[in-house]
């Protein structure tokens, strides 16, 4: 950890273990942090759950049992993201909760498996699967957006983060892979930039980066910073470094520079590699955390390096950032939640005094407000304004740390500058700098208050004060003397204190304050309570509640509670006013009844009504009889549903609560239907006659038999009101009267049908209108119809029967009704009068006969009224026919603004069919909207094409992203000789190896050579850029740019699908490039053969040596051997030693024989003589001889036997040079000839060679017979050499006799002197043998004796009744010695005396 005076500190915030967690979940796929507020960790053991752990009080773990792959919290709110994959599939369902409400937000099931997903922003999720990436929104229904695609770097690679820009218009993926094969340990990480804005990704090597804004001085908008660090390993070098580059810079506009510095990594930590990296947006400090827990600080603005530490000894897996405090969490293996922040009052005098960078150290301090810079920062504003840079010095005191210069004594070193004419007043430059800094201080408020008061613009002070620019203070509110408002509550409070009654009165003023009372009502009435002021409350109350509103409910019971507890009088009196109406009737009743105010209590309804409840279900009838005759207060719907659902046996309290309320209806219709007639009958005869018409129509009504109705008339007789009556009846109907009277005329006299119909009103409609039309009575049964409103059977009438559409259509417009225009539109339909049909249908709104409807107008090509009767009907149903078809109408009729109208409003077209029909129909300009609308970029390219819009055409492919648009689009493009924007088309079909011939044939075959290869070499450069491009463009260039085909293969030879380029250059006789091809494919002797056959073009002495050493066939070697010797002879020895170890050097030899071309190969032959081939031998043999060179010869015979030895000494033997001749003699001598060796080194006087050839002979007459040679020749000297060379083989008595007998005693004396030497110590020998084997027989004696001795002591300790086992001794007795054995003879002949 750090130490105590570090810039940077570390502490523990918490470890997992102590809140619950097993060290197993604590990996990089269990444990989730998106900001520093939440940590998730997924468990599935004991069993499956997630726990989420509040930073803010992180002893108190939320642990829910979840099932999930992967859990994340949201950064800023309690939102819980869920992960898991569908059983069964490789797909992941979606989730997200908000845990405080308990409810689902959304969720999506994806297609592809999610390998990596993140938190970008707290409104929305980044999902990583295999090949794309994603964004899900929190907001709305939608689903996940498609942002871009992996790249290629990253197939294959773990995702470990996943960024996106503050402005959300740069991405950045983070990927690690192994490392190369010479260091796999050392993990490569791998980083994918993608711009929003231009929709385009750029691949660098980098473990870990991170987005931040910077303000870049003179740009009044913050420029987007990228910074990644990386650890790469080339070329067996390691190198790190930190990069800080702005992203989307404005031309014109100030820019950051880019930045790079070195990641340094101590030694030990030679592998380890960045994880993670934060960027502080407090302090614009970047820091980087590796895997082994070190820690890198650098400064955001120069990338200048700060501080390096091991911060944690296990591994860090996970990091946040913590945003409130300038620094970062981190998370290691062992579960520990560290926490690293700026040591704020250390760092400034870190890196001014250890590191030595001042400036670096002031500027850090003005960004993050730090301490320990004070003394640089006053000593540099002195300098400024020293040199009369006031603004510089206004800046720089405008953002001075802590704000040491924002002072007094600033303002006035300011306002002592004199002003120079024309120009702006130093102070006001440091005033105008400090407002777009911020808020002034009470002081720096104050000044500029003054000055602008003094200039009259007190306008700017409102903007200021409106704008929080300035601080309040009273000096400053006495300058300006800006409006006050009062603190009505504090003034109430102090008004109580001395002035009940004046607060009484205030608080009704307020009340009537124009925009409402300033305090709460109920405030106001708790303040006069709580001392105690019930009458002042009780006052204020009573004049707020006048209006008796529904919500001031709570009010009213608040002042009646008050007062029947403390003053009942006032609540009496309050209650007798009947002042309010809202109140909780219940509780005053209860309320009273204590308070002794009895009639009160008694006057609520409820009282009543519990009364007659309990009465009645007690059996005290005449008790509810009583109450409900003489009762005011109850409620009396209530008192009669009850009475009507007890069912009492006695009717009287029913019918005195009916009668008194009106309710007479309802009390005739339940005697009746309970079967309670002469209540009915007594309450009409006795109870109150004048209600009988309401009696009777009640059950007329009921259908009630006539002849009670008729009764009960009677009964009342001259009681009964007439006009009520006949208004009764005429309500109920006589309609069975009517019914008659003309049901008889239509079967009696028709001609009267009409003027009954016409005079009467209460028969039945329908059935007579029926009946009249059975009996053919048209017109009569069409005005019944009419009259009762039975329009849709008048209508039918006239269709049906009268068979008049123009009638009906007609009626249809006077009565305007929907279901008699459906009935004319039907038939006008079934007439076909389309247009007519389609009228009355959008006249009748009717929209059940759309499809044939549609289908009628389609034939009848009347897209005009088509499109009106669409309209309509689309505002009855949702039908993807309809508004489909609607779109088509539109397109036929030419209404192409309708269309685009059209689909941006709601609907339900299928506009992908839709678009289809109209693109088979050849209407391009509809079709090309619609595709735009549903993104049918592919179908939308096709269809500009058809427009010739080819600029319109690519983009939509480009959007499109699909091989077959791309291909229309490109051959329609080159068909037009747009060739610029078919090679963008090009570009995106090539990179398919699949389509990539195709778009090359074409532009072959119509001659666009040139065009084509400029694609291919634009292809080169693309990130999916893959062998077929390359291949292709080598074909192209071997067809028809046949210079740059040599160069286009030596730079991307590992890239070029070679023999598909052999078949082109061998096609073409491309024979130096076909050469190069067959050397890369490693058929080399493909190669060598054809630098053979086609030598002039294809030969290159160095290349052909390579080639050659590598070809499979024995038989090009000889070839080559062969092509050498007739074409570069003068190199055949280079090439012959290139190939010595695979050649068979005695067929090489016999080649340059018969072409009498062996000195031509002698240096090959030389270098390969140490194999011992017979052939070559004989052949440099043959060469030495011819030029004289004996000692090569020698040394040739000496080293290498394999050759005709004899042959050889014999072609030589009479060789005119006597070293020639010695040779031979050697020849003979090594074959064995020692007597032709011999005679041949006598001839030439060779006397050594003579002995030295005996002497290796090994044969004692040949030896013999030198030693007589040499007498016979009277050499002596050579006689005693002889002696010794030969002493091995030369018996000692012949030496002596020839010696004696020629007088050359003296010469042998040496050789006898050393004879007997050598005889004196065989015999010494001989004895010491002898002695040594005597002593080996006595002690073998001795040893055979003591068995023996044994052997008895055995048999004289058997017992004596056993015989004593045999005794065969087989001694053998000792050899005598003897004397020495005689000398063997010496061969000499007996010597005689002297």
């Amino acid at each position: 950890m750090a130490a105590p005076n570090a810039p940077i500190t570390m502490k523990e915030v918490l470890t997992l273990p102590s809140v619950g967690i097993n060290q197993q979940f604590i990996t990089f796929t269990n444990v989730t942090m998106e900001s520093d507020k939440y940590i998730c960790v997924r468990e599935t053991s004991p069993q499956n759950s997630v726990v989420i752990i509040d930073m803010n009080m992180p002893m108190q773990p939320l642990r829910r049992p979840i099932t999930a792959d992967s859990a994340l919290m949201n950064p800023n709110s309690r939102i819980l993201a869920l992960k898991a994959q569908v059983p069964g599939t490789t797909q992941d369902y979606l989730q997200m909760f908000n845990i405080e409400a308990k409810a689902k937000l959304k969720s999506h099931q994806m297609p592809d498996q999610v390998e990596f997903w993140k938190w970008i922003t707290p409104k929305m999720l980044g999902l990583v699967t295999q090949n794309s990436v994603y964004h899900w929104s929190i907001e709305g229904d939608s689903e996940p957006v498609k942002m871009f695609d992996r790249a290629t770097k990253l197939e294959n690679n773990q995702i470990i983060n996943y960024k996106c820009s503050p402005n959300e218009k740069w991405l950045v993926l983070i990927g690690i892979a192994p490392g190369p094969p010479e260091r796999p340990q050392l993990v490569k990480g791998n980083m994918q930039l993608f711009s929003v804005d231009q929709q385009q990704t750029q691949s660098l090597d980098a473990h870990a980066a991170s987005f931040a804004q910077f303000k870049v001085p003179g740009n009044e908008n913050p420029s987007t910073l990228i910074s990644f660090a990386t650890k790469s390993f080339n070329a067996g070098q390691i190198t790190s470094n930190v990069h800080v580059i702005e992203l989307g810079a404005l031309p014109g506009k100030a820019s950051f520079t880019k930045k790079k510095a070195d990641l340094s990594f101590l030694p030990d930590f030679a592998d380890d590699f960045p994880v993670a990296m934060q960027i502080s947006n407090k302090f614009s400090l970047i820091y980087v955390i590796t895997k082994l827990g070190l820690l890198f600080v650098y400064d955001l603005e120069t990338a200048s390096p700060i501080y390096r530490n091991r911060i944690s000894t296990d591994p860090i897996f996970l990091t946040s950032e913590a945003s409130s405090v300038g620094g970062f969490y981190a998370i290691n293996r062992r579960g520990q939640v560290l926490l690293a922040t700026v040591n704020e009052a250390t760092i400034i005098p870190f890196i001014s005094g250890p590191l030595k960078n001042l400036e670096l150290a002031v500027n850090l301090a003005k960004r993050g407000n730090l301490p320990g810079a004070e003394d640089l920062v006053v000593k540099r504003f002195k300098e400024l304004f020293d040199q009369t840079k006031y603004k510089e010095a206004a800046e720089l005191a405008s953002e001075s740390p802590q704000g040491i210069l924002r002072t007094p004594d600033t303002v006035a070193k300011f306002q002592s500058v004199p002003v120079q004419a024309g120009q702006t007043p130093p102070l006001l430059q440091y005033f105008g700098t400090l407002l777009t800094k911020g808020k002034l201080n009470s002081y720096e408020s104050l000044e500029l208050s003054r000055l602008v008061v003094n200039q009259n613009k007190k306008n700017l002070l409102k903007n200021w004060l409106e704008e929080d620019k300035l601080e309040c203070s009273e000096e400053l509110g006495d300058l300006v003397k800006v409006k006050y408002t009062p603190d009505y509550l504090f003034l109430l409070q102090t008004i109580l204190r001395t002035d009940p009654q004046g607060a009484g009165e205030f608080a009704v003023k307020m009340s009537h304050m124009k925009g409402g009372c300033p305090l709460d009502i109920n405030t106001i009435t708790d303040l006069f309570l709580q001392r105690n002021l019930i009458r002042e409350a009780t006052a204020f109350l009573l004049d707020v509640l006048k209006p008796n509103l529904p919500e001031h409910a709570f009010l009213q019971t608040k002042v009646l509670e008050i007062n029947l507890v403390t003053f009942p009088n006032v609540a009496d009196a309050i209650l007798a006013g009947s002042m309010f109406s809202h109140y909780d009737r219940p509780r005053v009743a209860q309320l009273c009844e204590k308070a002794g105010l009895y009639i009160q209590s008694l006057k609520d309804p409820e009282v009543h009504f519990k009364y007659i409840e309990a009465s009645a279900k007690t059996g005290q009838i005449k008790e509810v009889e009583r109450v409900t005759r003489e009762s005011n207060f109850y409620d009396a719907e209530k008192t009669k549903n009850f009475l009507m659902e007890a069912k009492l046996p006695d009717a009287r309290p029913l019918i005195n609560v009916c009668d008194r309320f009106g309710f007479v209806p309802d009390l005739t219709h339940y005697l009746y239907i309970n079967n309670m007639l002469r209540y009915i009958e007594g309450y009409a005869q006795k109870v109150n006659p004048g209600s009988a018409p309401l009696v009777v129509g009640q059950l007329l009504d009921d259908e009630c038999p006539e002849d009670f109705i008729k009764g009960l008339i009677i009964s009342v007789r001259s009681l009964l009101p007439v006009e009520p009556l006949v208004e009764e009846c005429e309500k109920s109907g006589n309609i069975n009267l009517q019914n008659l009277l003309i049901l008889t005329a239509v079967k009696a006299d028709t001609s009267r049908v009409m003027d009954y119909v016409n005079r009467l009103e209460n028969f039945d409609g329908p059935v007579v209108g029926e009946m009249a039309v059975e009996a053919q009575l048209f017109e009569e049964a069409f005005a019944i119809f009419k009259k009762f409103n039975l329009n849709v059977e008048a209508v039918n009438v006239l269709l049906d029967n009268i068979k008049s559409i123009e009638r009906a259509a007609e009626f249809a417009f006077r009565v305007e009704e929907d279901s008699v225009w459906s009935q004319v539109a039907k038939a006008q339909l079934r007439e076909g009068l389309v247009s007519d049909a389609i009228e009355s249908f959008i006249r009748a709104e009717d929209a059940t006969h759309f499809l044939e409807m549609i289908r009628v107008a389609e034939d009848a090509n009347v897209y005009d009224d088509m499109v009106s009767y669409l309209l309509m009907v689309r505002n009855k149903v949702k039908e993807v026919k309809v508004d489909s078809e609607l779109i088509y109408a539109y397109a036929k009729i030419d209404r192409l603004g309708e269309v685009e109208d059209f689909i941006l409003m709601p609907n339900v077209a299928n506009l992908q069919i839709v678009g289809d029909r109209m693109y088979d129909e050849a209407m391009y300009e509809a079709a090309k909207i619609v595709y735009a609308f549903v993104s049918n970029w592919g179908k939308l390219a096709v269809t500009l094409v058809k427009l010739q819009q080819f600029q319109g055409a690519v983009d939509a492919a480009r959007k499109a992203s699909s091989a077959k648009t791309w291909k229309e689009v490109c051959f329609a493009c080159v068909d037009a000789e747009e060739f610029r924007l078919g090679q963008i088309c090009g570009l995106n079909i090539i990179i398919q190896v699949d389509d990539l011939e195709e778009v090359s044939d074409f532009y072959q075959k119509k001659g666009f050579f040139s065009e084509l290869i400029s694609l291919m070499e634009s292809g080169l450069g693309l990130e999916r850029a893959h062998m077929g491009i390359f291949t292709e463009l080598g074909v192209l260039y071997a067809r028809y740019r046949y210079e740059k085909l040599i160069e286009h293969i030596k730079l991307f030879s590992t890239r070029l699908n070679i023999p598909k380029l052999i078949r082109a250059c061998d096609e073409q006789q491309q024979w130096q490039e076909l050469t190069y091809l067959y050397i890369q494919y490693a058929e080399f002797d493909n190669a060598a053969t054809t630098v053979m056959n086609h030598s002039p073009e294809a030969w290159e002495h160095v290349q052909f040596k390579d080639i050659v050493g590598k070809v499979a066939n024995v038989e090009v070697y000889y070839k080559a051997v062969h092509f050498y010797l007739l074409e570069h002879p003068d190199m055949i020895n280079d090439l012959l030693n290139v190939l010595a170890l695979r050649l068979d050097h005695t067929r090489v030899v016999d080649i340059m024989r018969k072409a009498g071309q062996l000195r031509l190969v002698k240096p090959y032959m030389v270098a390969v003589q140490s194999n011992n081939v017979s052939a070559v031998n004989e052949a440099l043999n043959e060469i030495y001889v011819e030029e004289e060179d004996y000692e090569r010869l020698r040394e040739s015979i000496d080293l290498h036997d394999s050759f005709d030895q004899i042959g050889l000494a014999q072609k030589i033997e009479k060789h005119e040079l006597v070293e020639m001749r010695r040779v031979a003699a050697y020849i003979y001598k090594k074959a064995g000839k020692w007597k032709q060796s011999i005679a041949l080194s006598k001839k030439d006087n060779l006397y050594k060679d003579c002995m030295e050839t005996a002497s290796q002979s090994g044969d004692h007459d040949l030896a013999e017979q030198l030693l007589v040679y040499f007498i016979e020749q009277g050499k002596k000297e050579c006689f005693a050499t002889c002696l010794f060379v030969c002493y091995d083989l030369i018996r000692p008595d012949v030496a002596l006799e020839l010696a004696w007998m020629n007088n050359m005693v003296d010469f042998a004396y040496p050789y006898l002197l050393q004879v007997m030497r050598e005889y004196t110590g065989k015999v010494d020998e001989i004895i010491k043998d002898k002695l040594e084997a005597q002593k080996e027989a006595k002690a073998k004696e001795q040893e055979e004796k003591e068995v023996v001795s044994q052997q008895n002591m055995y048999a004289q300790l058997l017992p004596n009744a056993l015989p004593a086992p045999p005794m065969q001794l087989a001694l053998t007795a000792p050899q005598p010695m003897g004397g020495m054995p005689l000398m063997p003879p010496f061969g000499m002949p007996p010597m005689g005396g002297y």
